[in-house]
């Protein structure tokens, strides 16, 4: 067994030089820090930032190296930095044009563990992955990458849309565009009104912008056209990476549409002999109208009804009132009409016939044809009683030779000697009778 062992020693100390390392290598893997993406407008200036950690002392920076990569497109060196020969770049197509690429702190016998990378005038094309490298020795290699994204503000407007007379037709029309034009990536768009919360997104609509990988959004917002529409405030409101608030786009909406009448003035309290009544259109109206007719469902307006533009004059209400009166407006749009049915009422309570002083008057009326009769009665009677009396006076004194021979019962004198003559109403004749009844 001890013969077995002896050829092991001399590996020993050889064994020992494979594993040996200088002191503090290979305790700490080498990164880099970088930012997972990079936001650059157009035009501008972009910094890609590439920091290398855990750098151990005695390992010094051997290469700096940026990449570039398309989506599935194969990587492109795009830059270069050697400690010695300093910046080496991807040629431009332009020999004229200086590089766009730069080191933004490596320089030649310098620091290098700084690798970030700077882009100048930022184009579309330059959208993408760069992948950072860094190598050393001994204690090897680093690499991250980073994503970079052009922005393109854009730039908005917005424009009211003039609505055709032919369109108008009781439903939605285009009333006014916001353009948000050339931006990359597409804007957000979207309409706030004045009297709500509420949102709109409108009609929207995308297109190739005018420089290369920019996009032209637009969005119709359409409403129905009416005195609420016209004049009323929208914001058209643009949102956009590349911005920090929400672009605000504010307009008032000129909307021509059809006048919107209606009939003012009657206070349903309308009765007959009432006086100087008026009704007026009230009109909205975009344009301004042009004409204004008034008439009735029958056709032509009553002869106590007269026309005075906008107002309608009732000199004295009659039975010809009781009707539906129309009121038509025309503009450049087209006519609009209000009705009003006017329904005659009887006299307010206020207005009712003052029937004390009838009656009054016809209980005074009464009594003095009352009295009349009993007085014409009184002396058609005493006139009758007259007559009676002289008549009997004759009688008696024809009778007066036979007055002593004649029966106490048959005189015409009484105890006192006065007559008593009484005049029959049933059978319409005097009696004569002697002595008291």
């Amino acid at each position: 067994m001890a013969r077995a062992a002896l050829p092991l020693l001399p590996l020993l100390p050889l064994l020992w030089l494979l594993s040996w390392v200088p002191p503090g290598a290979g305790t700490d893997t080498l990164s880099v820090q970088m930012l997972p993406q990079v936001l650059g407008l157009l035009g501008e200036n972009a910094t890609l930032p590439c920091q290398l950690q855990s750098l151990q002392p005695g390992t010094r920076v051997t290469q700096l190296t940026w990449e570039f990569q398309k989506q599935d497109q194969p990587l492109v060196s795009v830059a270069v930095f050697h400690p010695q020969e300093g910046l080496k770049v991807k040629e431009s197509r332009d020999p004229n044009q200086p590089p766009r690429v730069k080191f933004l702190a490596a320089t030649v016998g310098g620091d290098l563990t700084d690798a970030s990378l700077t882009v100048s005038e930022l184009r579309v094309e330059d959208e993408g992955t760069y992948v950072c490298h860094i190598s050393t020795f001994p204690q090897g290699s680093a690499a991250g990458k980073t994503q970079l994204r052009v922005r393109v503000p854009p730039q908005n407007r917005v424009e009211l849309q003039e609505v055709s007379p032919g369109l108008i037709s009781g439903e939605r029309v285009p009333v006014a565009l916001c353009i948000s034009e050339r931006g990359r990536p597409p804007a957000q768009v979207s309409w706030a009104l004045d009297d709500s919360n509420a949102m709109t997104s409108g009609k929207q609509e995308q297109e190739p912008g005018p420089l290369l990988g920019t996009v032209t959004v637009t969005s119709l917002l359409s409403m129905v056209p009416s005195s609420r529409t016209s004049g009323k405030n929208v914001t058209c409101r643009v949102e956009h990476e590349s911005l920090e608030e929400p672009a605000l786009l504010p307009v008032t909406l000129s909307v021509s549409y059809l006048p919107e009448v209606s009939i003012s003035g009657y206070d349903d309290n309308w009765y007959i002999g009432r006086e100087n009544m008026t009704l007026s259109c009230e009109v909205h109206s975009n344009p301004e109208p042009e004409n204004v007719v008034w008439k009735t469902t029958t056709g032509t307006l009553p002869r106590s009804a007269e026309a005075q533009g906008r107002r309608l004059l009732i000199r004295t209400v009659d039975e010809s009132i009781n009707t539906t009166f129309i009121c038509l407006v025309t503009n450049t749009i087209g006519t609009g009409q209000g009705e009003l049915t006017i329904q005659l009422k009887g006299p307010p309570l206020g207005k009712q016939p003052d029937y004390t002083a009838a009656i009054a008057t016809g209980a005074v009326i009464g009594v003095l044809v009352l009295g009349a009769v009993v007085i014409i009665l009184f002396l058609c009677r005493r006139r009758l009683f007259d007559w009676c009396l002289s008549s009997s006076s004759a009688n008696s004194a024809n009778r007066a030779d036979n007055a002593n021979r004649a029966n106490s019962k048959n005189r015409m004198y009484s105890a006192n000697g006065t007559n008593r003559v009484r005049y029959s109403v049933v059978n319409g004749q005097c009696d004569t009778n002697r002595g008291p009844r």
